[in-house]
């Protein structure tokens, strides 16, 4: 069945109007009909099966009919910071990020980002990946969409509030050991820019507590990076 995240509380049996973004996928985009069946989600954990009772110009009204309480989260709170990345990579990098269950996503702007945004390019950006986030979940089956942060300068995240165990995308002396995980309920994976990380910046992760954290002795992308660490992480929590 299609899922929709629409942003608004949900009853049983209440017909109401969809929000203009769900409203114009199930409407205009999927074009489905009255007395169709859908999934629906707010965000706060778990669904809705819901029927649709009416399709106007403006809004298609549904009835949600059963609650569901799965929310198919990841077993480890985990904390993405990523920088900004140029095009379309950007896109995938947070996609996917989502996909594979991150429960928070920082934007950073460090040293060598590929590119920068300010004023309202930065807040329509936010937005668009706001966006890109919630059609993943929609896809994937997630519940509770990862919150999304930024962009924020390196330095300033990290004299954040972060999670005891602190992963930086870097290769070390000691390789990184995967018991460690069994002790925590989160963690943050901070991935660097195309350019990599200076060495001032590695310094300043390194006094903020982030231990490096490879796959092997390969140089990932930007945009792999993330998508990959988190994969093998799932592996070792699994």
């Amino acid at each position: 069945m299609r899922r929709f995240y629409d942003n608004q509380p949900f009853q049983a049996n209440q017909p109401l109007a969809l929000g203009p973004n769900a409203s114009h996928h199930v409407g205009k985009v999927l074009r489905m009909a009255e007395g169709d069946e859908l999934v629906v989600f707010n965000g706060e954990g778990g669904e809705w099966t819901a029927r649709i009772t009416a399709i106007s110009k403006k809004a298609v009204e549904v009835e949600p009919l059963q609650f569901h309480h799965e929310d198919r989260q990841a077993p480890l709170a985990v904390t993405v910071a990523l920088p900004m990345i140029k095009g379309d990579r950007m896109d995938y990098a947070i996609q996917k990020a989502t996909e594979l269950g991150a429960a928070r996503i920082v934007v950073l702007d460090t040293e060598r980002c590929e590119v920068r945004l300010k004023g309202e390019r930065q807040d329509k950006k936010l937005a668009h990946w706001q966006q890109v986030i919630i059609s993943a979940c929609e896809q994937c089956g997630l519940n509770r969409p990862p919150q999304l942060e930024g962009v924020l300068p390196l330095a300033d995240w990290l004299r954040q509030p972060l999670p005891a165990l602190r992963l930086i995308a870097h290769p070390g002396e000691q390789p990184f050991e995967p018991a460690t995980l069994k002790a925590h309920m989160a963690l943050a994976l901070l991935t660097g820019p195309e350019g990599g990380f200076s060495d001032d910046e590695l310094a300043a992760a390194g006094q903020a507590g982030f231990t490096p954290f490879a796959l092997g002795n390969r140089v990932l992308r930007a945009e792999t990076a993330p998508v990959a660490l988190l994969a093998a992480l799932w592996a070792w929590c699994s």
